[in-house]
């Protein structure tokens, strides 16, 4: 079953994107287009178009990225950096120091 992800400021398309991504490893923008809207789709159309902005735009918040020669999508697995583990014990948050 796929997971249905509810984010904010996120779109429907971007959404529905997110979830074709989970359950396809690698997909082109061509392949999400055609899985969405259930169609022979072309590069230079409004579909295309609509379905390749909206994967710039997950790429630009880091929630995917581009793989494969910068032709396929994958969804990216995000990682906290060490500073944010180091420093996420909580102490400074309830006034205790280390």
């Amino acid at each position: 079953m796929v997971r249905k992800f509810k984010r904010p400021n996120i779109g429907r398309n971007q959404c529905k994107i997110l979830e074709i991504l989970e359950k396809y490893e690698e997909l082109t923008a061509k392949d999400i287009a055609e899985i969405l809207w259930a169609r022979d789709t072309k590069y230079q159309t409004p579909v295309y178009r609509s379905v390749h902005r909206s994967l710039v735009a997950l790429c630009g918040r880091g929630m995917v990225k581009k793989v494969g020669g910068r032709l396929k999508w994958r969804k990216s697995r995000k990682r906290l950096p060490k500073e944010t583990l180091e420093d996420s014990s909580g102490a400074e948050r309830f006034g205790k120091s280390k």
